[in-house]
């Protein structure tokens, strides 16, 4: 088994490795004079895996495609495993790290070059549900050449809670921290696009509404490259969460869901919902019901973690939900 770690762009160890895989790759395709990239301008992230001993055995990078391989194309470059560590598995466990990586930074593509002379690469790659696509960039016009895509479903994190929670306001600050680490994020308010009246019978809330607004959203933020979508919604049945799922599909298969639900003491709860600039007929509402949401979500038990939101700021409350969704 490896380990595998995140290392610098200028890591030596994981050089070494790259230098060898240029040797290698000279040796299969007759080709002394190669020379293989050694700087990534649009990095997302350079990996080398250690065998037990320490030794450096693997490497991995990925980077924004700069090809027109589609917006949010994350490319995999330098896989490569030395030749006596072979046949243990660790191509598959690097290509496992690095789509993590890719989801983790909102992706939705992975796209590679490997080549005729690389049986093993091409195989492994056939195992894993790569799918052979048409030649780009530099590798365009190779006849040696094979290029493959795996396109990735959308990630959905969910913020539910009852009125006065901080949903939305954490929502807002979670959507700033993944664009502050270069994820590819959108932070869409879900009652916005259901907001009508009058509702139709059964569903007070506009949940049909909102699943049909969603499901013609979702082609367009995927074209634009956006893997990740927060969303504050109060989920009030137990299928909302696959509901979800197939509204937000994609070329990856459904989306992945997750729900976090954000919780705050009643008292301070209706204190918030007071502070808005809204009428008494609304706040005649709103103040009971939240009481009645907090009993009914935490008996609905949808979520897959729960944040407290009391007495700090949101963006802490935020970094608690990433941590908690595992994102």
């Amino acid at each position: 088994m490896i380990t595998v770690r995140r290392v610098t762009p200028d890591s030596p160890d994981a050089h070494a490795l790259w230098a060898e895989q240029q040797a290698d790759l000279a040796l299969r395709y007759d080709s002394p004079d190669l020379v293989l990239e050694t700087s990534f301008p649009t990095l997302v992230d350079s990996l080398v895996g250690y065998a037990e001993d320490g030794e450096p055995v693997a490497s991995a990078v990925l980077r924004w495609s700069p090809y027109p391989t589609g917006a949010g194309s994350i490319e995999l470059k330098r896989l490569f495993v030395r030749p006596g560590h072979r046949g243990h598995g660790h191509s598959k466990v690097m290509m496992g790290a690095a789509e993590a990586i890719a989801r983790r930074a909102g992706a939705t593509r992975i796209v590679l070059e490997s080549g005729t002379e690389q049986p093993e690469a091409l195989a492994l790659y056939d195992r894993l549900g790569y799918g052979r696509i048409p030649g780009y960039g530099e590798y365009k016009d190779e006849p040696d050449s094979v290029c493959f895509g795996l396109d990735l479903p959308v990630r959905v994190l969910v913020l539910t809670g009852a009125m006065g929670a901080g949903k939305t306001s954490v929502a807002e600050s979670v959507h700033t921290a993944l664009a502050l680490r270069g994820a590819r994020t959108v932070l869409l308010d879900a009652d916005t696009l259901c907001e009508a009246y009058p509702s139709p019978p059964g569903d007070m809330v506009n949940q049909a509404l909102l699943l049909e607004a969603l499901a013609a959203l979702a082609p367009v933020h995927r074209r634009r490259g956006f893997g990740l979508l927060v969303m504050p919604r109060i989920l009030e049945e137990a299928e909302d969460r696959t509901a979800l799922s197939h509204a937000l599909a994609g070329p990856g298969g459904p989306a992945e869901v997750t729900v976090v639900r954000v919780t705050a003491p009643l008292e301070e709860r209706i204190a918030r919902l007071r502070r808005r600039e809204t009428s008494e007929r609304w706040l005649d509402w709103a103040v009971p019901r939240t009481g009645e949401q907090g009993d009914e979500l935490e008996a609905l038990g949808i979520d897959d973690a729960v944040v407290e939101n009391s007495g700090r700021t949101p963006d802490e409350s935020a970094a608690d939900v990433l941590d908690a969704a595992g994102w």
